[in-house]
């Protein structure tokens, strides 16, 4: 007796993305953006730590765990104060890397987006966004409580980084 051919249904590819920050702030932000922007099932993204050590070092991180999966996109979320120029910002586009510019740091980033004043350097911005919300940047907690989707969709207007961050999740 011939076996019958079952015809499975064809199982949709899901788009993975690597999404890098320089450090555990940065780690825990993306993660906060991750569960407020992307759908489950739509895209597959992983986040990262690359640990500091500046612009140049990140790049290279994303670019090594780049190698290490076969993402279909790449971005790494990092300061500008370190180890960051235009050198940096070729090899960026040569690797295929999406780079988002926190100037100079996460903190003042996030200083931003909830209409604070902003102060000139990455040291005062932290002890700005300590005081601000009564813990560093790191901290999950004052992420949920005091960047919620609706203060983020109101910045994205008026942060060009921050709409570049949250394009690069939804597409």
């Amino acid at each position: 007796m011939a076996q019958r051919k079952v015809d499975h249904p064809a199982r949709q590819q899901r788009r993975t993305a690597l999404l890098v920050g320089e450090g555990l702030a940065e780690q825990v932000f993306l993660t906060h953006l991750k569960a407020l922007y992307v759908a489950r099932g739509h895209k597959q993204i992983t986040v990262k730590n690359a640990k500091g050590k500046g612009g140049a070092h990140v790049l290279d991180y994303t670019r090594r765990q780049g190698l290490q999966a076969a993402f279909d996109e790449k971005a790494a979320l990092l300061d500008t104060d370190t180890d960051w120029d235009d050198e940096q910002r070729a090899l960026a586009k040569k690797w295929g890397i999406e780079v988002i510019e926190a100037q100079p740091c996460l903190e003042a980033l996030l200083l931003r987006i909830a209409g604070q004043r902003v102060p000139h350097g990455t040291e005062p911005c932290k002890k700005a966004f300590a005081k601000q919300f009564g813990a560093p940047a790191h901290e999950a907690a004052v992420l949920e409580r005091h960047f919620t989707q609706a203060v983020l969709d109101k910045a994205r207007a008026t942060l060009p980084a921050l709409e570049q961050l949250v394009q690069f999740l939804l597409r």
